[in-house]
């Protein structure tokens, strides 16, 4: 046994020298590297050179170099030029749709000013004649009537009638005032003027230049309301 264990030991030791020698004869001739080596370890565990530790290669960050930088730098100067002039000619648009639609309104402002005064005018005339026709008619009645007439008025209305009259109809028509008799309570129980107040309300507001000083107290309140 102690022969068999010296025969065994000289070749297992003759077999690794030869592994030695050979292993460092390719190595000489670079046959063996870590290259090879790593490529024999993947065929013998049987995986791809992607899938182990070592075969992922470390990637420095890469930072953009100087003309990139300058490239991009003028696209944004160059997209806020775009938007700056793009603003400009919103806001010359608008200026011009303000400018419009204030010239509109003008003439909207002209237009209805104008037929408010024909308005006014039309009013004026048919009012002026028919004030003058039912003047007429009172003209013609007798005193006692044109009371009557005058008492189912008002008394702004009546002070109107009255201030075309010549002087002497008024007086009559004043005169009748006096004597007429005071009318009956309406159904509603209301009192109403009697024909002496009224006469009496009519010749103070004929003595204080009525309808005329009405109007022009109208006029100048909406002259001041305009200068306010």
């Amino acid at each position: 046994m102690k022969y068999l264990f010296i025969i065994i030991g000289c070749t297992c030791s003759t077999i690794v020298a030869a592994e030695l020698t050979g292993l460092f004869l390719l190595w000489r001739q670079g046959m063996i590297s870590m290259h090879h080596l790593q490529e024999i370890k993947l065929v013998l565990t049987n995986r791809a050179a992607s899938d182990g530790p070592e075969a992922e290669t470390e990637q420095k960050p890469q930072y953009p170099s100087a003309q990139e930088v300058a490239q991009a730098r003028a696209v944004k100067i160059l997209n806020l030029d775009k938007r700056e002039s793009e603003l400009t000619t919103l806001k010359g648009m608008a200026d011009a749709k303000r400018e419009d639609l204030e010239s509109l309104q003008k003439q909207i402002r002209s237009l209805r000013k104008a037929f408010e005064e024909e308005l006014a005018r039309i009013e004026a005339t048919i009012t002026s004649t028919g004030t003058e026709q039912a003047r007429g008619v009172l003209l013609a009645l007798p005193p006692k009537d044109a009371v009557q007439q005058l008492m189912q008025l008002s008394i702004a209305q009546d002070v109107v009638l009255m201030k075309g009259m010549p002087e002497k109809t008024i007086a009559r028509i004043l005169k009748e005032f006096q004597s007429a008799l005071p009318s009956l309570p309406d159904a509603g129980g209301e009192r109403k003027d009697t024909p002496a107040e009224r006469g009496r309300m009519i010749f103070e507001a004929l003595s204080r230049g009525e309808p005329s000083r009405t109007l022009l107290d109208q006029q100048r309140q909406a002259a001041n309301d305009q200068t306010n």
